[in-house]
């Protein structure tokens, strides 16, 4: 289900959902994902906290990639991933 206040601040966006996925399973999803969209859409990434913090921490401070522009915490379980256009 599409955030409509996410979309009218950030733009249109494509939604991943990591949860109960190990950090290696994570990042293959991750790559996969920003290699497939379009890059004129965000990647909203739904890592979750309550089971712990390793994803959330994995996405926001070590998943690099080059077409990464920036990342925003939206809350405490999802960060939007927007792409260099």
């Amino acid at each position: 289900m599409q955030d409509i206040y996410i979309e009218l601040y950030y733009g249109k966006y494509v939604t991943i959902d990591l949860h109960g996925k190990t950090i290696a399973e994570a990042q293959a999803e991750l790559l996969h994902a920003i290699n497939s969209i379009d890059a004129n859409l965000s990647l909203l990434v739904v890592h979750g906290y309550h089971s712990g913090i390793s994803l959330k921490n994995f996405v926001r401070e070590n998943f690099k990639h080059p077409l990464i522009e920036s990342k925003v915490n939206i809350d405490a379980g999802r960060t939007l991933i927007k792409l260099k256009r």
